[in-house]
Parts: structure tokens; C-alpha cells; sequence
């Protein structure tokens, strides 16, 4: 905001007069007028407004001016604050993704294991949806439909590669030299398939975690 002192030496430049001239208009020394502009003396009302009726300049339009521009002021840092904590859009996350660094993906025929097409997925400190990127593949399901765990043909599904057996979670595993898509428990030492609400014992020696399944994408 303009103080008063900023408004007179303005008014005074817009009026071409100097410091000199002002001072002998309203009755006080040159000195007076050059410290009032600064800042370095503080008039009261009444002595401002004297000096700026001489400069044909009525107090209350400063005084309004100010009030608009503490307005804007505070609107500014209102937007700024609103701005600070407003979320990035799924828009501006994917644009930050793309500029750190985007890695190609094969995505393999579950049963042929050849390469059926690519993903183009963002790497973002070393990671793809907190899982490290090099320890991922993807797969595309072939197969029965998985009803209990919603998996159908052709649906591509993100592998990460670990041969410890969570229980309770859903694997890609090779049992009989097949690979395979299915939920296991791990109940002591002994590994089990769960086929809906059925429970099938599976013999440790012939099966082969590849890695957990940790996201689908769907196909309908």
C-alpha cells in the first residue's frame, strides 16, 4: 500500500514541482517535505491533508485507494493458500510420471510365453506402483474364467516375481510344467490351492512360484 509520504512525493512529481517549491507553498521547510517522502517523519492526519489539498489530492482517495489494494492483496494470498493444498490432478501426476522416465513392457502368452504385445508404463524412483520395476512381468490370462477372483480370458495381469508363498494371496506358478493362475494357502509346511470353496492339496515338489499377482486389467 501507498503510505502517505509515498502519496505526496507522487502527487508532488505529477504537479513538477520540487521538494523547494512544496515546502513554500505549505509553510514549512524543504527539509520537512524531503523526510515526510521518506518515511523518515510521521505527520498526523490533519498536517497530510493540508499539504495534499496544495497538491489538489483529497486524503480520502488515498484513503480508498489503500483499502482496494489490501482487497487485492488479500484475495492474492487467499488463491495462493487454496492453490498450495489443492491436489494434483490424475492429468498432472501422469505429466510428473512421464518426466522422470517410461520403461517397455512385454506382455507374454500365459500358456506359449511368447510376446503378445508391450506396456508403456512410468518408472518413478525406481518403482511401479510401489513395486520394484525389475522384479515385474505381465501375463496375458488364458484359461477358465476365475470367477471368485475375477479374472477372465485375455486379461492382462502384473506379476511380481518372489517365490515365498503369502498365504492367502493369488500366484502365477508352474505346477506339471503348466503354468498356472490361482489363489494358495500356506498352512505349516504344506501348500494348498483354493479352487472356490474348495481346498486342494498340492505336493511341494511339483509346483513353482513364479511371482504374486498383484494387479488385473480387465477385458471385456
Amino acid at each position: 500500500m501507498n503510505t502517505l509520504g509515498q502519496k505526496i512525493k507522487e502527487a508532488r512529481l505529477n504537479k513538477k514541482l520540487t521538494e523547494k517549491q512544496l515546502a513554500k507553498m505549505c509553510g514549512v521547510a524543504e527539509s520537512f517535505i524531503i523526510e515526510v517522502e521518506g518515511g523518515r517523519k510521521v505527520v498526523n492526519e490533519k498536517v497530510g491533508e493540508n499539504i495534499l489539498k496544495k497538491l489538489g489530492v483529497k486524503l480520502e482517495e488515498i484513503i480508498q485507494e489503500n483499502i482496494e489494494q489490501k482487497k487485492a492483496t488479500d484475495k492474492k494470498l487467499k488463491q495462493e493458500t487454496v492453490n498450495q493444498f489443492t491436489p494434483i490432478t490424475p492429468q498432472g501426476q501422469w505429466a510428473d510420471a512421464l518426466a522422470n522416465v517410461i520403461k517397455k513392457f512385454p506382455i507374454y502368452d500365459m500358456e506359449k510365453w511368447e510376446v503378445v504385445g508391450y506396456k508403456d508404463l512410468p518408472v518413478i524412483d525406481k518403482k511401479i506402483d510401489g513395486f520394484r520395476w525389475d522384479k515385474l512381468l505381465f501375463i496375458q490370462y488364458k484359461g477358465k474364467n476365475l470367477e471368485d477372483l475375477r479374472i477372465k480370458e485375455k486379461d492382462v495381469i502384473m506379476v511380481y516375481k518372489q517365490e515365498e508363498i503369502q498365504s492367502n494371496q493369488v500366484y502365477l506358478y508352474k505346477l506339471n510344467n503348466k503354468n498356472v493362475v490361482g489363489k494358495l494357502v500356506k498352512e505349516l509346511n504344506q501348500i494348498y490351492l483354493l479352487d472356490g470353496k474348495e481346498k486342494i492339496n498340492i505336493n511341494q515338489r511339483e509346483i513353482t512360484v513364479i511371482g504374486k499377482c498383484v494387479k488385473v486389467e480387465y477385458y471385456l
